[in-house]
């Protein structure tokens, strides 16, 4: 993430005089991370950021990451000016940094890695979703394979086979959890399809939820999200819905070109 140890100072800076609350969210660290994570779904659906503005589904994914980023910002705001004080006691500057440096890595290092790499998934499960639409008049049908060794999220589906218009793909279409490497086959009709797949596939997403991977819960070339509404940044306190609809006050892409 193009973000400078000035800017880090200046964030940390901000936030211990008052300057950066999490309803006053400094606008450079909402899009250093946006434009990361526009990078990597970019990488994944296979094409530039000049071709944003020719393709609806490029531009419904990128105002995700946009929001994404927002709600990403506002929760690590939140965290970091939790840090000002212990009990009635405002910390030190000195002690305070040091804490707030610790939670900015959490989030900007691990967290956004990992992040970075779902962008790069969904972006490509978006691109071969938009190709299955193209294609289905003359192969109408999905299969379901795993890759390598299939973890136990996946195992039960491992052939499982039914028409692309199916809802059953609305929720279980790869990706489905982190490092997911499963793929969707497509058939003519000459193939046998699964009976009843929603029988297989109802107990997977369970199994996803419980295993924290609800926000896979998704087919991301329909919705247009990489990152849905179940991620547990856009889980906001009652006071913050509102400022939350406003993307908390953060401008998100503008796809007009007239």
């Amino acid at each position: 993430m193009k973000y400078t140890e000035k800017q880090i100072k200046s964030l940390i800076e901000g936030i211990y005089d008052g300057t950066y609350t999490p309803t006053n969210i400094p606008e450079d660290l909402y899009y250093a991370i946006a434009d990361y994570l526009q990078k990597g779904m970019l990488e994944g659906f296979g094409v530039s950021i000049s071709d944003i503005a020719d393709i609806p589904l490029l531009q419904e994914l990128n105002t995700n990451v946009y929001m994404f980023s927002a709600a990403k910002s506002f929760t690590e705001m939140q965290e970091m000016s939790a840090l000002l004080t212990d009990g009635d006691r405002v910390l030190p500057y000195r002690q305070f940094a040091d804490l707030a440096r610790q939670k900015y890595d959490v989030y900007n290092e691990s967290y956004l890695q990992s992040e970075y790499n779902t962008a790069i998934a969904q972006g490509d499960a978006a691109a071969k979703w938009k190709e299955i639409e193209a294609q289905k008049d003359i192969l109408p049908n999905l299969r379901y394979l795993t890759i390598g060794d299939a973890c136990d999220i996946c195992s039960p589906l491992d052939g499982l086979t039914a028409p692309v218009d199916d809802k059953v793909w609305d929720s279980i279409a790869p990706t489905n959890h982190f490092n997911c490497k499963c793929i969707l086959i497509q058939e003519d009709e000459n193939v046998t399809l699964t009976e009843s797949p929603e029988s297989i596939a109802d107990p997977v997403v369970e199994v996803m939820r419980t295993k924290g991977q609800d926000i896979f819960v998704n087919n991301v070339g329909k919705t247009g999200e990489i990152f849905t509404k179940e991620h547990p940044y856009f889980d906001v306190a009652p006071e913050y819905k509102d400022l939350a609809k406003q993307n908390f006050n953060l401008p998100l892409p503008n796809y007009d070109t007239d």
